[in-house]
């Protein structure tokens, strides 16, 4: 009877290792667990909803949305997390590295897309904002983070409206960004 009991224990306990624990160095990772509701909470100082997990492809992963309603819009963030493993699987580029430094130097050859390009810092990884998501990559995990954020105030115009709101948006992304890298310490 002993004996039986200690295996029942063990397996659980296996089980729930097993299911229950992220492992950062799987090959695919959670990014609902990587920045999760009540962080996006903490973000927009909102309810949201509960995220909303999908398969994203080129580069491989999978996405995390949360979203709000407000003033008769929808707002809220993305969280995209791609691993060296789902890339190479895709079969389109070889790592996460791989495709960080084709998107840097795409943007940074094209004139259109070099207007939106920014490098920006990331304690633990290395970053770029688009003009509408922020990139990061760290060691085998390449994460986009992008934020569509409520902006209130008065501007004198739409260029002054949308340089603020892209401020905000990546602000707001620069945050989500240092709650994930923390996570994959």
């Amino acid at each position: 009877m002993r004996k039986g009991t200690y295996i029942c224990i063990l397996t659980a306990v296996f089980a729930a290792v097993l299911f229950c624990v992220p492992v950062l160095g799987a090959e695919g990772l959670d990014p609902c667990e990587l920045f999760s509701q009540s962080d996006a909470e903490a973000l927009f100082k909102e309810p949201v909803s509960p995220g909303v997990l999908r398969d994203s492809v080129t580069p491989a992963g999978k996405s995390c949305r949360y979203s709000f309603k407000k003033n008769g819009s929808v707002f809220g963030i993305s969280v995209r997390v791609c691993t060296t493993a789902e890339i190479a699987a895709e079969g389109i580029y070889a790592s996460a590295e791989d495709v960080f430094v084709r998107q840097v130097s795409a943007r940074t050859s094209h004139e259109e897309a070099s207007k939106t390009f920014q490098e920006v810092g990331v304690p633990g990884g290395e970053a770029f904002w688009s003009g509408t998501d922020l990139w990061v990559l760290k060691g085998d995990v390449l994460f986009l983070v992008t934020v569509h954020a409520p902006l209130e105030g008065v501007f004198k115009d739409m260029d002054e409206m949308d340089t603020a709101l892209e401020k905000k948006d990546l602000d707001m992304s620069r945050h989500a960004a240092g709650v994930i890298l923390g996570r994959l310490q």
